[in-house]
């Protein structure tokens, strides 16, 4: 805190006080506080920076809708780490695409790489039939680190041969289905849903059981408007944030 404890607040700037103390405080979570640390009290936080009570809470405040931080009451507030914003679910980047340009380091651990005969459910969403071959591929990925998503992706296997045999740890799957089978994702559709996580994809995540998660469930058509993957994935849900552009519907 030794650098966050240098800085102060100007009081003949016109810039108001709580976006002042909210730089500060970003600049030392970012560079001295750990995940899960406890910040100090509002009080302590007055008395450092000679501000009042409503600056504080109106920094504290903005932290918090950014995901930077946690208030819990009657414990404080606690660092969480800075979510990552993905842009992946409204385009047809993959979430490996996604976040190596966005500039994080994204680690995959394969769990299961097989092929099966293919149930009713995922028999519909993949548009082929019943008892027919397809790959599934489950993964553990992780970001700068982190473990952040686990993720089951469903394919016809026909359109596929031979990809249980490469290996796909720390590779994204949609830049290996574009070089070597020539499919690249155009179309889709995405939905995401709360959940409470359940074993074992806590333990994967690292988090309690029933804490809050993110499920996203995506079918993806190629250019021929053939359905190639469906997915599930899992997200902690401290972990991510959702952005999604909006625009006016064109009239038909």
């Amino acid at each position: 805190m030794s650098e966050a404890r240098s800085a102060v607040i100007d009081f003949r700037s016109f810039e108001p006080y709580y976006l002042q103390l909210e730089r500060i405080l970003v600049k030392d979570l970012q560079n001295n506080r750990a995940e899960g640390h406890l910040l100090p009290s509002e009080a302590e936080l007055c008395a450092q920076y000679s501000v009042s009570r409503t600056v504080v809470r109106q920094a504290l405040s903005d932290l918090e809708r950014e995901g930077l931080v946690l208030k819990i009451k009657g414990k404080g507030t606690f660092v969480t780490g800075r979510k990552m914003d993905t842009s992946f679910i409204q385009d047809t980047l993959g979430f490996h695409e996604s976040m190596v340009r966005a500039g994080h380091v994204v680690h995959s651990h394969v769990l299961k790489l097989t092929t099966e005969p293919c149930g009713v459910d995922v028999a519909r969403l993949l548009e082929v039939g019943v008892g027919e071959e397809i790959v599934q591929l489950d993964r553990v990925r992780s970001v700068d680190g982190r473990p952040v998503q686990v993720v089951r992706a469903f394919m016809p296997a026909k359109l596929f041969p031979g990809l249980v045999e490469i290996d796909l740890s720390d590779r994204s799957l949609y830049q290996v289905l574009r070089e070597r089978y020539g499919v690249r994702p155009t179309s889709g559709q995405r939905g995401i849903e709360a959940v409470a996580l359940a074993r074992p994809d806590s333990d994967h995540l690292g988090v309690p059981k029933g804490a809050l998660g993110l499920r996203m469930s995506s079918t993806t058509r190629s250019s021929d408007n053939v359905v190639f993957e469906h997915f599930i994935a899992q997200y902690r849900g401290d972990s991510f944030r959702f952005e999604l552009q909006i625009g006016p519907r064109s009239s038909l």
